[in-house]
């Protein structure tokens, strides 16, 4: 029983620290314009 959760912390562990490394690593081609890592900005329309 102790092996089988220490895989599966492993694994976790694991997949966790790729996922990590994936966002970090992502760079998004401005092909649209839009920066899904830039901050949110909010423009108001006051006429």
């Amino acid at each position: 029983m102790r092996s089988i959760i220490l895989i599966g912390l492993t694994f976790f562990v694991l997949v966790s620290t790729a996922l990590a490394i994936d966002m970090v690593r992502y760079h998004p081609q401005p092909l649209n314009g839009i920066d899904p890592l830039a901050p949110i900005t909010i423009k108001i329309a006051l006429n």
